[in-house]
């Protein structure tokens, strides 16, 4: 058996350095995925109603007319324009994979770059690893490789959220929010730095991870 994981499970403290890691990595990278989910549909969805008989919330709302009176339900064909889109971009095994899809919308839409995505897929890959192949991974100590990997998807989860915020959130927003980025002339001027909810987020994990990544 390999001497690593003798050593690790064998010791509560290796152990437990370890499986933070793991589990960190993991909540990190869906958060990013729940996160960009959530801001797509909401995106493509332009807006939500409730429905007056259930009280559940209805995004991709169709108004249709009943006895008379405007009901709100869901529009499946918007919905579907919306998962087609987004979720069926890129291909495994001659099947969608939504998340590498997601990712490469993203991409395609310049909130993130090509060498980006690369990044990411191999931040799904060991992220599924961390899910369900604990043990495989204990056969090793946790490498610089993997300390890199997910730095680089919290400055890119990072770098998304901002260009979000600086290219889709700001412009749209109601201009009596915008006047503290525009000057004399009436000239849009973006802030040059975004503290995002994603931002101040991933500063607790780094600090979670402090003992770690100073090894």
């Amino acid at each position: 058996m390999n001497t690593d994981f003798l050593d690790i499970v064998g010791d509560r403290i290796k152990l437990q350095k370890e499986l933070v890691f793991y589990s960190l990595f993991v909540m990190v990278f869906e958060n990013f995925v729940s996160h960009w989910k959530e801001t797509t549909r909401s995106f493509f969805s332009n807006g939500f109603a409730i429905d007056d008989q259930t009280g559940e919330q209805i995004d991709f709302v169709k108004r249709i007319v009943v006895d008379g009176k405007i009901r709100y339900i869901k529009d499946k064909e918007k919905e579907n324009d919306y998962n087609n889109k987004v979720f069926h971009r890129v291909k495994k095994n001659g099947k969608n994979n939504p998340k590498l899809s997601l990712f490469k919308w993203m991409a395609d839409s310049q909130f993130i770059d090509a060498e980006d995505y690369g990044i990411l897929d191999k931040c799904y890959s060991k992220r599924n690893d961390y899910a369900h192949s604990i043990a495989k991974c204990l056969s090793h100590y946790v490498s610089q490789e993997e300390k890199e990997l997910l730095k680089s998807l919290i400055a890119i989860s990072e770098k998304a959220a901002k260009n979000w915020i600086l290219e889709v959130e700001l412009p749209t927003s109601p201009p009596e929010k915008l006047t503290a980025f525009v000057d004399e002339e009436g000239n849009y001027n973006p802030p040059e730095d975004v503290i995002s909810g994603t931002r101040i987020f991933h500063s607790l994990v780094l600090n979670n991870l402090k003992d770690i990544f100073d090894e």
